[in-house]
């Protein structure tokens, strides 16, 4: 089986014994404050564009946008998380205040950009959108997009998207929307159009992989359309995209885990497991390389080697040669993680470390004493010398220095399947769920959950990064990206 059919049984599994609701309300209901939490998800498909004095505001299907003219650069989105009602923002329009007036699916409210902060408008009224700006038909977009006469740009693959909304501005500029390339910048004195992307490519983030220089996302992408990976320049707040016909020497976009070592992006793509190196260049492996299954589900990178896990098996790369790794053969890998202690997986046939330097090391089982180790484990993380797995068992913890099973608050229990991912530092266990976020807060030894009405944008949370030197964790879910900053715990823990 591999995730994405596992993730069907589990929802049904979950409706059977839990019942499923909608997401809960936001207005007047939220467990959070704002700016606790910031979201990021597709803005690419644009309805409304309305251009201030200082603040462009861009009305997308996920969130609204401000572009800031001043800096020449786009502020952190506004989504549920900062206190939207709706992520789909029908219109847009500034106010002789400089505030905005906005319509979502649910009321009518206004924003203030600086403030980033959003009050319902029940008095309110937007007008109705005007039809798009013609534009000349010789303007130039630069090399990565094309200018069609008639309305259209081409972007990544050929991606053509319709304009669909526009403002004039007072420099001689139009500002842009499209509907699936986002937002752009026409200059009618030097005929140029510049695109600005924002946001993430696909909405469901199943790998995550978090620097201080760059956010990498992806995932496997709808069973009708393809994948992509989008990246975010965190220092220039830049955004590029990459989609695998553009790509020489990648074999997919279509991605389930993501790693780093060094300078280089390492990708589980579908077919292949896929290394960028420093210079940009991509590398595949495939089954043609040894790989033991073309439906890859992990990657990690060690001292030396990177390990990867599919569907059935696993395999590491030593330099640029995939070898064959003695693991669960024939069966699937759900998680791996490197540590200084050794290499620790979970698998659907148990967990399992792998200790010493390759090939010399050794690979065993782990069993616990109670035998919670036993079947299948969903997910595994480490951080020093802990590891931590989960799955239908709960959550079991390992001290590895020590060769000691950990006493852990008991959690869950979870069915199999709906545990996705664990990551853990100093002050955290977090584990990502089908049903939200646990976090055990080791000074208290209590578990606290996390749902949409806590800030996060989807309540399937695929995979979790953290950044413990700044309190700040990342979740990627099935309706996009969450920045939780716990610091700021100004409501529930």
């Amino acid at each position: 089986m591999n995730r994405r059919w596992l993730s069907g049984l589990v929802l049904a599994a979950l409706a059977l014994t839990a019942g499923v609701s909608a997401p809960a309300g936001r207005q007047g209901q939220e467990r959070y404050a704002p700016q606790e939490w910031q979201s990021m998800t597709v803005t690419r498909y644009v309805r409304s564009v309305a251009v201030g004095s200082r603040f462009v505001g861009v009305a997308t299907e996920g969130g609204l946008l401000f572009y800031d003219r001043l800096v020449d650069r786009w502020n952190a989105p506004m989504t549920r998380s900062d206190g939207l009602p709706d992520n789909a923002v029908q219109e847009v329009r500034i106010r002789a205040d400089g505030n905005f007036e906005i319509r979502t699916r649910r009321d009518v409210g206004v924003v203030d950009p600086l403030a980033m902060r959003y009050m319902p408008d029940p008095f309110g009224v937007v007008r109705p959108p005007a039809p798009p700006i013609g534009l000349p038909g010789n303007l130039f977009a630069g090399p990565d997009y094309l200018y069609l006469p008639g309305g259209q740009i081409a972007g990544p693959s050929g991606f053509t998207a319709d304009i669909v909304a526009s403002d004039r501005d007072e420099d001689a500029g139009i500002w842009i929307g499209t509907w699936g390339l986002g937002a752009g910048h026409a200059d009618l004195r030097t005929l140029s159009l510049q695109m600005k992307p924002q946001g993430l490519w696909l909405s469901e983030v199943q790998a995550l992989l978090v620097t201080p220089g760059v956010i990498v996302a992806g995932g496997l992408g709808g069973m009708e359309g393809g994948g992509g990976i989008s990246e975010l320049d965190r220092r220039a707040s830049l955004w590029r995209y990459t989609l695998a016909a553009d790509t020489p020497g990648l074999l997919s976009d279509r991605v389930s885990d993501l790693t780093a070592r060094g300078r280089e992006v390492w990708a589980a793509v579908q077919g292949a497991v896929a290394r960028r190196d420093a210079g940009g260049r991509w590398q595949t492996w495939t089954r043609a390389h040894g790989l033991p299954d073309g439906r890859t589900t992990a990657v990690a990178a060690g001292d030396g080697e990177v390990w990867v896990g599919t569907m059935r098996g696993a395999a590491a790369v030593v330099g640029d040669t995939l070898v064959q790794v003695p693991l669960a053969v024939d069966r699937a890998v759900l998680g791996i993680s490197v540590s200084a202690d050794g290499v620790w997986w979970a698998t659907e046939a148990g967990a399992y470390s792998y200790r010493g330097a390759w090939p010399e090391g050794q690979m065993a089982r782990m069993d616990h004493p109670d035998g919670r180790l036993d079947g299948q484990v969903d997910a595994v993380g480490s951080h020093e010398n802990e590891v931590w797995w989960g799955g239908a068992m709960g959550v079991v913890g390992y001290h590895a220095g020590r060769g000691e099973w950990l006493d852990v608050p008991r959690v869950g229990p979870f069915v199999p399947g709906e545990v996705n991912d664990i990551a853990l530092d100093d002050e955290n266990v977090w584990v990502g769920t089908a049903t939200g976020v646990w976090r055990l807060i080791r000074e208290t030894g209590q578990w606290h959950h996390y749902t949409e009405a806590d800030g996060l944008i989807g309540g399937w949370v695929w995979t979790i990064e953290l950044e413990p030197e700044a309190h700040v964790v990342w979740f990627g879910t099935d309706e996009g990206l969450t920045r939780f900053d716990y610091r700021l715990r100004r409501k529930a823990p």
